[in-house]
């Protein structure tokens, strides 16, 4: 079983969380929306080793914020539910029961989450690079010796050549999939801010 900090959510919604207010703070464009919300299946609630209804951590946008909840589709009263948690605190989204996410799915579907909300692209990826460079001790040294003095040099490592800004879709996948490396790194080494 991963270690908490190795979650792909633990390492990506906080930081976007980070970023939008960011972003916000600097007049980017936001829709004032309906919720706008994306659930990953977490497993199954079970009553006498049988199934009876799914398990859930949603994902939403409210009130310009980045939202998280675990919760069971069948009881209310399963452990499983969790209240309301604000989606920049690190710390409590990594608490929430993420082992059962498929990893394989979680970068897609955060991307087409993203996308939909129709942020100003090339604003959001800067306030995503600013936010990696606030919130780690610079320069960051991996556990395997080798040093980054900022993200940017980090996100051009081995960075595919297909891969261009005007593909923002593949664009976006490439730098959330970064993004959640250069945490994991800085949380493994103990350089988080």
């Amino acid at each position: 079983m991963p270690s908490p900090d190795e979650y792909y959510a633990a390492n990506v919604i906080p930081p976007v969380a980070w970023a939008l207010e960011l972003y916000l703070k600097h007049k980017g464009r936001f829709k004032e929306q309906q919720v706008l919300e994306i659930s990953f299946p977490a497993g199954f609630h079970k009553e006498m080793m049988r199934k009876k209804g799914p398990h859930e951590i949603a994902v939403w946008t409210s009130e310009k914020k980045i939202w998280v909840r675990a919760r069971c589709m069948y009881s209310k009263e399963c452990s499983f539910n969790s209240e309301r948690i604000d989606g920049s605190d690190r710390e409590a989204v990594k608490s929430l029961p993420w082992g059962e996410i498929d990893s394989r799915k979680f970068f897609p579907a955060i991307r087409k989450w993203l996308l939909r909300m129709d942020l100003d692209f090339v604003l959001f990826i800067r306030a995503l690079n600013t936010v990696c460079d606030r919130r780690v001790e610079l320069p960051l040294t991996t556990q395997f010796g080798k040093t980054f003095k900022k993200f940017d040099e980090y996100r051009r490592t081995r960075w595919p050549e297909d891969v261009t800004p005007d593909k923002r879709d593949k664009f976006l996948e490439q730098v959330l999939l970064r993004v959640a490396f250069w945490f994991q790194t800085a949380a493994i080494v103990g350089a988080l801010k």
